[in-house]
């Protein structure tokens, strides 16, 4: 297993129209500190997850722990940016543990877009003060994390170039439906504007000589294309090279399959896994992976469309 999410706690202090976990009232049996030296010691990508991560106020431990068992492994947190002073308290000590560690901060829209996406008052201004503490700290690697739907696939080319203005990354996903992570039917409609939209994004990230931007040119025209179609541009090996990891260990092929296929508190056996039951996705959890695996057919894309480019 090379590509992990997992959501350390299912603790969430937003109320997101597209998601569901903050309304979990159970929160016994999470993982301890102990558990995370079952990870695989030569995980590739590991993204701490939640529910809101920094809500777990052994946070910095279970860094340092993952760090010692998993020393070249990439580390992201995903933190919806709201509380504010209690992740720049964490993060001074994280940052001692891994100055590298990527942030990734949600951001569904500009102003009132985003308190209606959330359902927090001021979320806005409660996401860039998070974000302009942690530059002013000094964290190198930090992203804002777009998440498209109906209802806010207009403000693409806003948090775009708000991520240009603000020095930092861009990352972005679609709304997912899932029973054991979301917990709620996420249907899109819009599917020909959002497809536009996210061609548009694709364009863009080939511009320039950034080999980084031309592979996230790719996953825009990947999700453009399972957006517009239900079906991915690369095979799926979720259950095989990625997967995900709940709160309390289980752990499913993605955050959409409502399958388990093992368990990480007894040492991430895996079983059935040539059975795995793993509903396709464009994520870049479930495609990263796919995107090493077939480098070649990635890299001819990106050459092609370069070409097109340049003569258009």
């Amino acid at each position: 297993m090379k590509d992990i999410v997992l959501a350390v706690t299912y603790r969430c202090n937003s109320r997101c129209r597209m998601c569901n976990i903050w309304q979990t009232k159970d929160f016994s049996g999470e993982l301890t500190l102990e558990d995370f030296n079952k990870l695989p010691v030569d995980l590739r990508y590991l993204n701490l997850s939640g529910g809101e991560p920094f809500l777990r106020m052994d946070l910095p431990e279970i860094i340092a722990t993952v760090k010692k068992r998993c020393p070249k492994v990439s580390l992201t947190i995903s933190t919806n940016g709201f509380a504010t002073e209690i992740i720049l308290e964490k993060m001074k000590k994280i940052l001692t543990i891994d100055p590298e560690i990527n942030v990734a901060v949600s951001l569904d829209g500009v102003g009132k877009v985003h308190e209606e996406v959330r359902n927090i008052p001021d979320a806005f201004n409660k996401v860039m003060n998070t974000l302009h503490g942690l530059k002013a700290m000094g964290a190198k690697n930090l992203r804002l994390a777009y998440t498209i739907g109906d209802y806010n696939f207009a403000e693409l080319k806003k948090i775009y170039e708000l991520s240009k203005q603000e020095g930092v990354e861009m990352t972005i996903a679609a709304v997912h439906s899932s029973d054991i992570f979301f917990n709620i039917n996420n249907e899109m409609k819009a599917t020909k504007e959002i497809a536009a939209e996210l061609s548009w994004l694709s364009r863009q990230e080939l511009r320039g000589w950034n080999p980084k931007h031309w592979l996230r040119a790719y996953f825009a025209y990947g999700l453009a294309k399972f957006v517009s179609t239900g079906k991915r541009v690369l095979p799926n090996y979720s259950g095989i090279l990625d997967c995900f990891v709940d709160p309390w260990g289980d752990v499913y092929p993605c955050d959409i399959a409502n399958e388990k296929i093992g368990n990480l508190k007894e040492g991430f056996v895996l079983v059935d896994i040539e059975k795995r039951k793993s509903p396709d996705s464009w994520m870049i959890c479930t495609a990263r992976e796919a995107m090493r695996r077939h480098w070649f057919r990635v890299g001819m894309w990106i050459l092609k469309e370069k070409i097109m480019n340049h003569r258009a």
